[in-house]
């Protein structure tokens, strides 16, 4: 998952949540008071307080004296979105799901706003769906019977 951090009036940051070393998760799971699967899903679902922290326990990083007291972003200063691995893997669950058409395409639309990238999920998403079984090369033959 990606946290997008946009201060008030301030530049959008991304945070990878993969990027967290274990011990910086273990301190998040101390700070939150939570196993790291709720921690994950607490990110996924935009919960406010498991989305500080990691971003927290990234900025300390750059700041090792920064106190999670002191950082309190407002609410709609934080959110998660896909990375390009997860719209990978749900492209392939969006395709085995099944369901009509509309389903299907309302789905697709879902995963790329949600993505880190729009753009790029959008055309991952485009060569995915395209990507049917291909069939094999059929041989050639000159027009001049060669």
């Amino acid at each position: 998952m990606i946290i997008m951090y946009t201060p008030d009036g301030g530049e959008p940051q991304r945070f990878d949540m993969r990027k967290l070393k274990t011990s910086e998760a273990q301190i998040v799971c101390r700070t939150t008071d939570m196993p790291w699967a709720q921690v994950k899903r607490g990110v996924l679902n935009d919960e406010p307080e498991p989305m500080r922290a990691v971003v927290w326990a990234l900025l300390k990083r750059e700041q090792p004296a920064l106190r999670f007291g002191e950082f309190d972003p407002q609410v709609d200063e934080l959110t998660s979105r896909f990375d390009a691995r997860e719209v990978a893997d749900y492209c392939t669950e969006i395709g085995k799901a099944g369901g009509s058409e509309d389903d299907i395409d309302g789905a697709y639309r879902d995963l790329a706003r949600n993505a880190a990238d729009p753009d790029e999920a959008e055309k991952f998403i485009a060569d995915f769906r395209g990507a049917g079984p291909k069939e094999p090369a059929k041989s050639r033959t000159s027009k001049t019977g060669s």
